[in-house]
């Protein structure tokens, strides 16, 4: 009876790893590689011409670590009001649909929950801008929608761009006041990689 279980439970995890497998294929992820700003500009231009224009990414790997480091977990996106603190849009589901509905909901007049302790500015001091119009001053708007992606995620950013393209249609967008950034999280040619080692600190913090 021992032999069959056991037997068995190789079998189920053979068959969870060929399943993350074929998933993580059809969803077209891939091991995370070195980026330059050019092949991380066309990838955000293949999922729409117009948010090439407002590109940041981390400054450096420590930059990226040090986000991390204070559980400032990306997820797929952030929101922050005109003050700089965080507005609290998810539920314990972290569905991406209840992102997508709230950028789309978006009110000027309304009021929202904040997370004191997280602030635009602690995320502004690790980004480099690098597109022709990002603009990482929250008091031009009302709203700062923030999107995380990468290039390894591969479809797994189309959820991602489904809150940007909501946000940007929801009624305060009308009024020019929304500002959409979208930070890419690739490991960039400039963080001085050497080898398979990124180096945390670099000339460029």
């Amino acid at each position: 009876m021992n032999q069959k279980l056991c037997i068995l439970w190789a079998l189920i995890l053979i068959g969870l790893g060929s399943c993350k497998s074929a998933l993580l294929k059809q969803y077209e992820v891939k091991d995370p590689r070195i980026e330059t700003l050019e092949s991380v500009r066309k990838a955000l231009y293949q999922y729409s011409p117009r948010d090439a224009e407002y590109l940041c990414v981390f400054r450096d790997s420590a930059s990226l670590v040090d986000w991390f480091k204070n559980k400032n977990l990306p997820g797929r996106s952030q929101f922050y009001n005109s003050a700089g603190y965080r507005i609290i849009t998810q539920d314990s589901t972290f569905c991406s649909g209840v992102e997508t509905d709230f950028a789309g909901n978006l009110k000027i007049n309304q009021t929202y929950r904040i997370d004191s302790m997280t602030t635009f500015e602690m995320l502004r001091r690790n980004l480099l801008p690098v597109g022709e119009k990002v603009n990482l001053d929250p008091s031009k708007y009302a709203f700062t929608c923030v999107i995380f992606w990468a290039k390894f995620m591969g479809k797994f950013n189309e959820s991602s761009f489904k809150i940007s393209g909501s946000a940007m249609n929801s009624q305060p967008a009308g009024y020019g006041k929304v500002n959409v950034v979208f930070v890419n999280m690739d490991i960039m040619d400039f963080w001085n990689v050497s080898g398979n080692m990124i180096k945390t600190e670099t000339k460029t913090r």
